[in-house]
């Protein structure tokens, strides 16, 4: 039986660690935070369940501990974000855009991993508008009040334009994000923010799929991805460019996953 490998992505607002037999995730911590103490602390426990374990990390090295540093083998993140998403995916040639703070969209052909760009655009921008627009940063309350609101009521629509006839755009089909505000409620307003990220992310996704000739096969990843809003956004995002987007199961640690599958090539 392989030994476990715990892989370890740090990221600009979340550390994942996730633990793989073979190829299999086992087990995984979360931490909302970038603190080397509490990092030092779920990776000890860890290695105490998971005894004889390797560690992969990839991500922001900076102030890594004498003692992590000793014992782990740091892998480039592109190929960790590229191969844990395809892998999560069960496929060798997509386009994985990981969801994260920001956004990167990187092509995975086979072995060959490559980062096709990105953008500021991500969770981040979600807190961060939330927090301005909504009064709260709370992901989940976000998502709760965005499903319950309408963001054609915050943007310029096509139907604004009396445009309706157009066979291949909605009436609601966005024109210009936040340029056509017809309501004060903090649903709408929720809806028309995830809406704007969704949006971004997903015609920069598309036009990157298409262009290394995977449009069928975009893999979302990181946490935003599990966003029910952002999902289905994406998905009208997807019907609009003839590409098409999949949300595989454990998408959030992609990036922990994916430094393990990394160290196995490279042990």
């Amino acid at each position: 039986m392989p030994e476990p490998i715990i892989g370890i992505d740090r990221g600009a607002s979340f550390t994942d660690l996730a633990v793989l037999r073979g190829r299999t995730l086992i087990d995984r911590r979360s931490l909302e935070t970038r603190d080397w103490t509490a990092i030092t602390a779920a990776l000890e426990e860890l290695r105490e369940k998971h005894p004889r374990s390797h560690l992969a990390f990839s991500g922001a090295a900076s102030g890594m501990p004498p003692g992590i540093v000793e014992r782990v083998t740091v892998v480039p993140e592109i190929d960790s974000i590229g191969l844990g998403g395809a892998t999560l995916a069960g496929t060798r040639k997509c386009l994985v855009v990981s969801m994260g703070t920001g956004s990167a969209m990187v092509h995975v052909d086979q072995d060959e991993v490559t980062h096709m760009g990105g953008t500021g655009v991500g969770g981040g921008t979600i807190k961060g508008l939330g927090k301005l627009i909504c009064g709260s940063e709370d992901v989940h309350n976000l998502e709760r009040l965005a499903l319950e609101g309408n963001a054609a009521q915050m943007n310029l629509t096509i139907g604004d334009l009396g445009l309706n006839d157009l066979s291949f755009l909605s009436a609601d089909a966005t024109v210009s994000n936040f340029a056509g505000i017809k309501s004060d409620e903090t649903e709408d307003k929720a809806a028309g923010i995830l809406s704007l990220v969704a949006e971004t992310i997903g015609i920069i996704a598309s036009l990157c799929a298409l262009h290394a000739g995977c449009g069928d096969r975009i893999v979302a990843v990181g946490k935003v991805a599990a966003n029910r809003h952002i999902r289905h956004t994406l998905d009208l995002v997807g019907a609009l460019y003839k590409t098409r987007f999949s949300f595989p199961d454990n998408g959030g640690c992609a990036t922990a996953y994916g430094a393990a599958i990394k160290y196995m090539s490279m042990a």
